[in-house]
């Protein structure tokens, strides 16, 4: 079996063109977030002649918006299952997925959340192979935490998890920020590896211009009218109120001036109220989630990120990679995308006044928002490489294989 293999069996095995198999395993509701784009881009991205990589997700029963069997299809994903939870613990789901590793003889379990964390765990007491996460989360600091919405159920899963790493054979760190934190839960300093998150940036590119006039069309947003966006999930992290609150003190002077968030999430009927109380929900739109979300970083003028908790956003990168200029709040591993007054302007979190400011000095200052923008386009293509990124993982994959068989 692969947990008894050998640094000279590992060689025997490439020697004779076998593949190593890594099954990427997640649990999430609807269409998910920046995990999911990382998680089916790596199949792509993958070496065909050394790797074979597989995806399964973990989703309730009843989640109607769950969507990624249906984009891993159009992505040309192949090997992807979707399993049906119809517990928080589902016995059978985990009888499903041990069927899995045996019938794909799967030699890495990579997981993706505390969910599939557990999972893995319990699984490699029944199963021998090599297991490994990815902590994706903002772990990095507690500084903001007691003011999302949600903070108490997200603390208890998030003390599980971080209880539970250091039982892993490696814990990948999307951010080097979360060193600190995860060090103080047992685990390894040799088990833990940052690897940057990372996009295409290829795919992350602006078009024709012009481009954009059709998506403001669509969305009732005048031609000529100046536009700041937010990109991501509405949960309590992403500090929409501050994005909302800032945008009412951009709209005391302004008169051209609109807002989007793209993406779904519990909060968006509490977000509509307070856009309402605060009188700019004419001037605030709420478009949805986009699985292509391209169109909407091209209609901005100004991009702003109102997290007070974020691991690495994949959100930054994207509209660095749209030569979109950028505010956002310096939390957590966004200082390791961005350097302020470079790729980007860096606020405090919770300052909607430093916030407001910020985004009105970009839209004031259209060489200084040219700029960043180079610049951010630039720092993608050096250092936010979707291949080099898989290149690192690809690395970590063959390590694991030539070490000696871990007991949990």
């Amino acid at each position: 079996m692969l947990a008894e293999m050998n640094r000279n069996e590992v060689e025997s095995i490439s020697s004779a063109n076998r593949k190593i198999r890594v099954l990427h395993l997640r649990s999430c509701r609807g269409g998910g977030g920046g995990p999911e784009k990382t998680i089916l881009n790596s199949v792509l991205e993958a070496d065909p002649d050394e790797f074979e990589l597989h995806v399964a997700y973990l989703k309730s029963w009843n989640d109607t918006e769950f969507d990624l069997t249906e984009r891993a299809g159009k992505m040309g994903v192949e090997r992807f299952v979707a399993i049906d939870e119809h517990s928080k613990l589902d016995i059978r789901a985990m009888r499903e997925l041990l069927c899995l590793l045996k019938e794909k003889d799967i030699h890495i379990l990579h997981c993706h959340c505390y969910k599939s964390d557990l999972y893995g765990l319990i699984l490699k007491r029944w199963y021998p192979m090599k297991v490994l996460t990815t902590a994706h989360g903002p772990l990095a600091s507690f500084q903001y935490f007691w003011a999302s919405q949600n903070w108490r159920v997200r603390y208890l899963y998030d003390q599980l998890d971080l209880r539970i790493l250091r039982f892993f054979d490696r814990v990948v760190m999307v951010s080097d920020s979360m060193r600190g934190i995860i060090s103080r839960y047992g685990v390894a300093p040799n088990k833990l590896i940052w690897v940057k998150n990372a996009i295409d940036a290829q795919h992350f590119r602006r078009k024709q211009a012009g481009t954009c006039k059709v998506f403001r069309q669509e969305i009732g947003v005048p031609i000529d009218a100046m536009v700041v966006g937010a990109v991501g999930r509405l949960n309590g992290e992403k500090d929409y109120p501050n994005f909302l609150h800032a945008a009412k003190l951009l709209l005391q002077d302004r008169t051209n001036l609109y807002f989007l968030i793209a993406g779904k999430g519990s909060l968006e009927p509490s977000l509509r109220d307070l856009a309402e109380k605060l009188q700019i929900s004419d001037r605030v739109l709420f478009l949805g989630h986009f699985h292509d979300v391209r169109k909407v970083y091209e209609s901005m003028d100004v991009y702003a990120l109102s997290s007070t908790r974020e691991g690495l956003p994949n959100t930054v990168l994207e509209a660095m990679a749209m030569q979109v200029p950028i505010v956002a709040t310096n939390v957590d591993g966004v200082g390791e995308a961005v350097t302020h007054g470079h790729e980007a302007l860096l606020v405090p979190p919770q300052d909607s006044k430093l916030l407001s400011e910020s985004i009105g000095k970009l839209l004031d200052d259209s060489k200084l928002s040219k700029q960043l923008a180079e610049n951010g386009r630039r720092r993608v293509e050096q250092e936010f490489s979707f291949a080099r990124r898989m290149r690192h993982v690809e690395s970590i994959y063959r390590d694991l294989l030539a070490e000696a068989p871990s007991q949990v």
